[in-house]
């Protein structure tokens, strides 16, 4: 199975596996932001949030654990979607990165950065399964 990021309906680029980081930089405060998803069933399920600090807009949940300047937490009640829509803002410092995770050590192989899209205009992005 696949994720796959889409544009217009239309499939734009694909990493192979079923866990994935969705990152970027919070747009006010300029903070670091990390999402584990895996997918299961053709959904995407959260699994983990890592946050480098906290700040407007950036409440940690409250079962959140500080590890060397980041909060990390999995949600209390799974959390599971058939899509993710993503914004292209110009608020933000760096575009979005999708990378997949080795299912062992939850390190980042292959990524997507979203800034190769730059050049599309695109505003809308859709990150969803594919088979």
């Amino acid at each position: 199975m696949s994720l796959c990021v889409f544009i217009a309906g239309k499939s734009a680029a694909c990493l192979a596996g079923l866990l994935f980081s969705l990152s970027w930089t919070h747009s006010v405060e300029k903070t670091e932001w990390v999402e584990h998803w895996q997918l299961k069933d053709e959904q995407l399920v959260l699994k983990e949030t890592f946050v480098k600090g906290s700040g407007a807009g950036i409440d940690p949940a409250p079962n959140a654990v500080l590890e060397n300047g980041w909060y990390r937490w999995a949600p209390e009640s799974p959390l599971t979607v058939p899509a993710i829509s993503l914004a292209n803002s110009e608020l933000t410092p760096d575009n979005w990165m999708l990378c997949a995770l080795d299912s062992v050590t939850r390190e980042t192989s292959k990524c997507i950065d979203f800034a190769k899209f730059e050049d599309r205009g695109v505003e809308l992005f859709t990150i969803q399964a594919s088979r």
